[in-house]
């Protein structure tokens, strides 16, 4: 027996076009110390927003210690992911790592999401 649910190739297309892939990822330890050191950086409350131009998008999240222990800490890194995921026309060609010094919430990081695209 098959229980999968069915869906239409129309439906895969758009969940396939908002998927975050390993890919988008940034890696390397050098990438990472580099867009720390000379990244332009967007400060909201309990986020800051560190980008460059670059030809291919890429993405990290970090999250602070002082949010908590790793449960508390895995949860915001979760939520940035997801408002990354459903928002990332705003950080086309770019390199972002978005870094998290307090607990955030959903709605709270959406909203600093449009205030940097309108302040970019």
């Amino acid at each position: 027996m098959n229980f999968r649910r069915k869906t239409s190739n129309k439906n895969l297309n758009t969940i396939n076009k908002q998927r975050l892939l390993k890919a988008d990822r940034l890696k390397g330890k050098q990438v990472i110390k580099e867009l720390f050191s000379t990244g332009k950086k967007f400060y909201a409350s309990n986020l800051t927003i560190i980008y460059l131009p670059s030809k291919k998008n890429a993405v990290g999240f970090v999250a602070s210690k002082n949010i908590g222990g790793a449960v508390k800490r895995n949860l915001v890194k979760r939520i940035l992911r997801e408002a990354y995921r459903m928002n990332k026309d705003i950080f086309k060609g770019l390199k972002v790592i978005f870094y998290a010094r307090g607990p955030l919430k959903f709605k709270k990081v959406v909203d600093i999401f449009k205030r940097f695209q309108e302040e970019k």
